[in-house]
C-alpha cells in the first residue's frame, strides 16, 4: 500500500496537498493522518481520495458515506431537550437553564459536530465529538476550564485510546482493550505513541510518503516501510545552511528515509553543499 503521511490536513499548503492528492490518486493511495479528524469522511469525499487517521486506524473505524446525526438526535439527559434559537445557535435546555451548547459541522445546516455541556460559571465540563457520519468518536473531560483528557472510542462506543493532559500539555497516552479495559500500551508522550503504533501498521511492502521534516518524519523512525521524501519548502534555512533534518537524511544519520524527491532547482542548492546525493531523485 501506498501511503501520503501528514500530521494534519487542515494547515497543508494548498500546493504541497495538490501534489499529495496526484500521487494518492495516481497510485490507488491512503492519505494517513496522524492528528484526530472526525470530519475526516467529509474530507475525503471532498477530495476524491481515499484515507483514515491514526487514531481510526487503532480504534476500527469506518465510515458510513452517507448518514449523519441530526442536530436534535444528540445524547442528552432525560427530560432534558435541543432547542434552537432564532441567530442559528443550538442549547440543551434542562427545565430552563441551558447547561450546554451544540455546534454544526461547518457548510451544513443540521450536522452534529459536538455538544459541549457547561459548568454554572459558563466554563468547559465535558464534550461529546461526533464522526461527520453521525457515531460518537470522542469524549474530552475538563477541570477547572482545562482540559484533562481525552477518550477515543470504537464503532461501539467504548474507550480504546485516551490522552491525558496536565497543565494543559499531553504529557500521558494509553491505549487499552476495549472490551476487558486492560492497558495494553503506555506512552510519555504523542511522538512516542506515533512512532509505536506507525511501526506496528506498516508491513516492509508498503511505502510512505511525506512532505515535512517534523512530527511526520519522526513517526516513522521504526516503521518497516519504504519511506520517501518529497520537499515541500527551501532545502536552506534562514542562517544559508541545509536544514537540520534534510541533512540528517541525506548523510544518513537518519536511515530510515530512502529516497528525497526534489525539484531542479533545490537539486542544484544541494550540489553546493558538501552532502552525499545517492538518495536524491530529480522530478519536476
Amino acid at each position: 500500500m501506498d501511503y501520503e503521511l501528514v500530521n494534519e490536513t487542515v494547515n497543508l499548503n494548498p500546493d504541497v496537498f495538490k501534489a499529495v492528492k496526484t500521487r494518492l490518486q495516481k497510485n490507488h493511495g491512503q492519505l494517513l493522518c496522524l492528528t484526530s479528524m472526525p470530519n475526516m469522511r467529509n474530507f475525503l469525499q471532498a477530495n476524491d481520495i481515499e484515507g483514515t487517521t491514526l487514531i481510526d486506524h487503532i480504534t476500527g473505524r469506518t465510515y458510513d458515506p452517507a448518514s449523519y446525526r441530526y442536530f436534535n438526535e444528540v445524547n442528552i439527559p432525560a427530560m432534558d431537550y435541543v432547542q434552537m434559537q432564532k441567530d442559528g445557535s443550538i442549547f440543551v435546555d434542562d427545565q430552563g437553564i441551558f447547561i450546554a451548547r451544540e455546534y454544526l459541522f461547518p457548510n451544513t445546516r443540521r450536522a452534529t459536530q459536538d455538544i459541549r455541556y457547561l459548568n454554572p460559571d459558563g466554563s468547559l465540563d465535558y464534550v461529546e465529538e461526533y464522526v461527520s457520519d453521525g457515531k460518537v468518536y470522542s469524549h474530552l473531560y475538563y477541570s477547572d476550564g482545562q482540559l484533562q483528557e481525552i477518550e477515543f472510542v470504537n464503532m461501539e462506543g467504548q474507550p480504546v485510546i485516551r490522552y491525558f493532559y496536565y497543565d494543559g500539555a499531553l504529557n500521558f497516552v494509553t491505549v487499552e482493550n476495549p472490551a476487558t479495559h486492560e492497558v495494553t500500551n503506555r506512552y510519555n508522550n504523542l511522538v512516542d505513541f506515533y512512532v509505536d503504533q506507525i511501526s506496528k501498521m506498516m508491513r516492509p511492502q508498503d511505502t510512505v510518503s511525506i512532505n515535512y521534516l517534523g512530527v511526520d518524519l519522526f513517526a516513522l523512525r521504526d516503521a518497516k516501510s519504504t519511506n520517501k521524501y518529497y520537499l515541500a519548502e527551501d532545502p536552506v534555512d534562514d542562517t544559508g545552511k541545509l536544514r537540520g533534518n534534510l541533512d540528517g537524511i541525506l548523510a544518513n544519520r537518519i536511515p530510515y528515509v530512502a529516497e528525497v524527491h526534489v525539484t531542479k532547482p533545490a537539486y542544484e542548492k544541494l550540489k553546493g553543499f558538501d552532502v552525499p546525493l545517492d538518495k536524491v531523485r530529480v522530478s519536476e
